[in-house]
Formats: C-alpha cells, structure tokens, sequence
C-alpha cells in the first residue's frame, strides 16, 4: 500500500495538513507533495516533495502549478499509489487523471479547508471552473469527501446534488494536535490585559480590524494588542502604536509548531473576520481551537454563523461580539469572571483524523488517540 497526499498550496501555512502529517509519523509508504510558501518550512518526518512556489506572483504560480501537476502526475503513473487524497480544488487534477484514465480502482480521498460555493464557482476563475468540472466526475466515484463542519458539509452536498452518505461524507474540524496546547497564566488586574490575533492577513476590507482597534483604545483597561500576520502589507500601518491605555504591535509570522508557547502568553484571542463569503460565514477557523487549547477567551464577530455552537460563559469564554454597535460593549464585561475555574476541552486532532488515517493506510487502530 502506498498513499499520496496532494496539497498544492505549501502546508506550512494549513495547520490541519500539519497535524495530520505529524500524527502520520514516520511512513516510508506516505509521500506529500506541496510546494513553498512564505513561512519557513516544518519539519516532518514522511516523504516530501515541494514543487514550486505557491506565494509569488502570477507567472511563478503557473510555473509551480505546471511543475506540480506534471511531477505528481508522472510519479502517480510510475508508483501507482492504492490511495490518494487531495486538498481543494487547486490539488484536484493529477488525481482525476489517475483514477479516470490509469488506475481505475484507485481509492480517492477529499478534503476541503474552505467552503467554496455555487455562486464562488461561477464567479471564479475559468480554470478553477475547469477543475470544479473534472471533481463532479470523481464525487460519486470517492471513497471520502469531509468538510470541516456540519454547516459546510451540508451546504456541499446541496450545491453539488450529492445524497448524504454517512460511509464517504464526513467532518474534519480543525483541532490542534493533543500535545498542542500550553496552558496560559490567569491576568492580574495590576498587569495589562493582553490581546493576541494571529492569522494570514488583517487588512481594512477583511477584517474588523480598525473597528476593533478604535474600540480598544477607549477602554478604561490597559491592554497590549499584538497582530501575527504572514502578510503584514495589509495590516494598517496607523493603527499601529500607543493608543490611550493600549498598545498595538505588529509582529513577524512564526512557524505554527512556535504558536503554543507564543499563545500561552495572552489571556485573550482574536478572530476578525468580516463574514464577506459563505466561506468565512460558516468558518469556525482553526485558531479558535488552538486558542481555547493554551486556555484563553475566544472574541469573534457574530457574523461568523460557524463559531456560534462554541460560544460559553464558561471559562475560557467564547464571546461573539457585534461589531456594528460594538460602542455598546465595554471591555470589563467582557472579561468579567475570566480566570476563574477552566472548563475541560477535549478538541484533539487524533481523535478526529484516526477513522481517517485508519482507512488512508489499512489500519483498525485507536493509536491516534495517544
């Protein structure tokens, strides 16, 4: 048995890619194939192929798109893998190739980090139209295909006319690995309350960024507001500096197996997203996990439809907060009760990838769990 995962974008900016291939471990017979991002690469102890970069401009991406589909697709001829499991749509080509015209009896695994719809589809680009086309052949054909929640999974099989089959059409929530988390300290009213967001972007069109950023610097509680971004070109560089009680920084993007620690040091996590696309609506993001995991409260904006079967007033505390009357709120309520008595969160990564890693490589074990 051999196994090929394709993820065209670089895994090192995915954090469920990364989990999965760090529960893998050492396998001679798995080989990933990806390309090079703007994060340094991790460490990872299966085969690994990087075929290009996915992070520059146009003509480097056609060029590592080429590169990564006709290298991939000749080493699936050559190796003729049992099982192949592609992310996105952008992944999806050498694997329609090989089980249409090679290997028929292949076995074909799905997963989507995003939720693309109908309208997103038709909207896109002719080529990702192109490939969306190849997918509707493999659908019926594949023996799984997982979103990472109920909400997405429900609204693909709609789009698609697809009739729930529990065997093949899972959920894979983005869960940080057991050994993930590092427990934070409880803040101490004499100390500033400190703010972490940490995410690709935080730009002025995509996120609440400033919205929240003008809240902030009016409260009567001093606070350090931090920004991790991988593409700091859009964060906006005036918000940046002291604001009254409180301190903006922007900071360097880290490598994910970094986070825990870095996390560990905030009392509080930030999701901005607007809510432009279903996508981002329905999104319940990894790092509201890995946030919960080292123990801090959770601010997200309403508008994210997917957060809101996580929201608590139990510590740490998932707080939706409406950011067209956010004025309305004040930080004290907000963290009021934080640090008491912390609930137990069992959000692992092994235990939802095991049912998945024990059909990817013929295995019936409870190993992941460990």
């Amino acid at each position: 048995m051999k196994l090929f995962i394709l993820h065209f974008q670089a895994i090192e900016h995915y954090p469920p890619i990364q989990n999965l291939l760090h529960i893998i471990g050492r396998n001679s017979k798995v080989t990933c194939f990806t390309t090079t991002g703007q994060l340094s690469k991790g460490n990872f102890l299966i085969n690994l192929l990087r075929l290009g970069k996915s992070q520059e401009g146009k003509l480097q991406l056609l060029l590592s798109y080429l590169l990564f589909n006709s290298i991939t697709l000749f080493l699936l001829i050559i190796k003729r893998p049992q099982k192949v499991i592609y992310y996105e749509i952008v992944s999806a080509f050498p694997a329609y190739v090989y089980k249409r015209f090679i290997n028929r009896n292949a076995d074909i695994y799905i997963h989507y980090h995003e939720y693309t719809s109908s309208s997103d589809h038709l909207n896109g680009g002719k080529f990702n139209r192109f490939l969306h086309k190849l997918e509707k052949w493999i659908y019926p054909k594949a023996e799984w295909i997982s979103q990472t929640n109920t909400i997405r999974l429900d609204k693909f099989l709609s789009d698609e006319n697809i009739v729930y089959n529990p065997k093949i059409h899972k959920t894979l929530p983005n869960y940080p690995q057991r050994k993930w988390g590092t427990q934070n300290s409880n803040w101490n009213v004499d100390t500033p309350l400190k703010l972490i967001y940490v995410g690709y972007a935080a730009g002025l069109k995509t996120s609440y960024v400033k919205e929240f950023v003008d809240w902030i610097k009016i409260q009567s509680i001093e606070t350090e507001v931090d920004f991790y971004c991988v593409n700091g070109n859009q964060f906006p560089k005036e918000l940046i500096g002291n604001h009254g009680l409180s301190n903006v920084r922007l900071m360097p993007a880290i490598s994910y197996q970094e986070l825990p620690e870095l996390i560990s040091n905030y009392h509080v996590g930030l999701i901005l997203y607007r809510g432009l696309t279903e996508n981002y609506i329905y999104n319940a993001p990894n790092k509201l996990f890995e946030y919960l995991s080292c123990g801090l409260d959770v601010w997200y904006p309403k508008v994210m439809i997917g957060i809101h079967p996580y929201q608590s007033d139990m510590n740490p505390k998932v707080i939706g907060l409406d950011f067209e009357n956010i004025n309305q709120l004040t930080i004290n309520s907000l963290i009021k009760g934080s640090g008491l008595k912390k609930r137990k969160l069992e959000y692992y990564a092994e235990e939802v990838y095991g049912p998945l890693l024990n059909q990817l490589l013929n295995e019936n074990t409870t190993s992941w769990n460990k």
